[in-house]
């Protein structure tokens, strides 16, 4: 849970790639381009000014070798802007058909993107999203996939300088998820993340107990400090 730009889609992209397993990715907060040049950037350490070519398709001959480094990798990606609860479903079933299991890993980027057939109201405008983490949760027990669901903060919080709060989860969905961690940027190089509700360990709901990550912005790497 992050505010806008904190860079969320880019720390579940990242684990992704680490996992090094089969995964799917329900990409509607941003298209392929922008996943294709952010994906290359950490794989290679190159910068986005290359990404982008990676992703138009206009590296060099000389650059080839880098294209090659993106072979194999294990993610297959869903671009649809509002998926449903169908699309989900569908989507996971194929990858079971094509790969004999379904993935290790599932993100969904970000909730509240998907249209999941529930109807908000006044008095609880969340109630669909609240429905939809009982899906996701049904989902990764039947499929035994690691489902990772990415979704906002309240407003006073999206500036994403300090700690977030387990109270500054937007709609305050946080009922179902075994495990809610919040994002904040310390700075321009840093990236902090608060483990604010955890139902199998330690947990601390103010976010004041946080880890710091080095971040990398024009490469998009995302790792452990030296």
């Amino acid at each position: 849970m992050a505010g806008p730009g904190t860079g969320k889609s880019a720390l579940g992209l990242a684990c992704g790639l680490r996992f090094k397993v089969p995964g799917m990715v329900f990409s509607a907060d941003s298209d392929a381009f922008e996943q294709s040049t952010r994906a290359f950037c950490m794989e290679t350490g190159e910068d986005r000014k290359v990404g982008e070519r990676f992703a138009r398709g206009l590296l060099e001959e000389s650059e080839k070798d880098l294209a090659d480094r993106m072979a194999g990798i294990p993610i297959r990606f869903n671009y649809d802007a509002s998926p449903t609860l169908d699309t989900i479903n569908t989507t996971m079933e194929a990858f079971d058909e094509l790969y004999g299991e379904y993935p290790f890993w599932t993100l969904v980027d970000n909730v509240t993107n998907v249209q999941n057939g529930t109807a908000d109201n006044a008095e609880n405008p969340f109630g669909g999203l609240e429905t939809f983490m009982e899906y996701l949760n049904t989902m990764a027990r039947n499929t035994q996939t690691c489902v990772i669901g990415l979704h906002h903060t309240l407003g006073q919080y999206n500036d994403g300088l300090d700690p977030i709060p387990l109270s500054g989860v937007k709609g305050q969905i946080t009922r179902v998820p075994p495990q809610v961690l919040t994002l904040f940027r310390p700075d321009d190089a840093q990236l902090g993340i608060s483990v604010v509700k955890n139902r199998g360990g330690r947990a601390d709901p103010s976010g004041r107990r946080y880890a710091l990550l080095d971040f990398e912005g024009s490469t998009m790497t995302i790792k452990d400090p030296d």
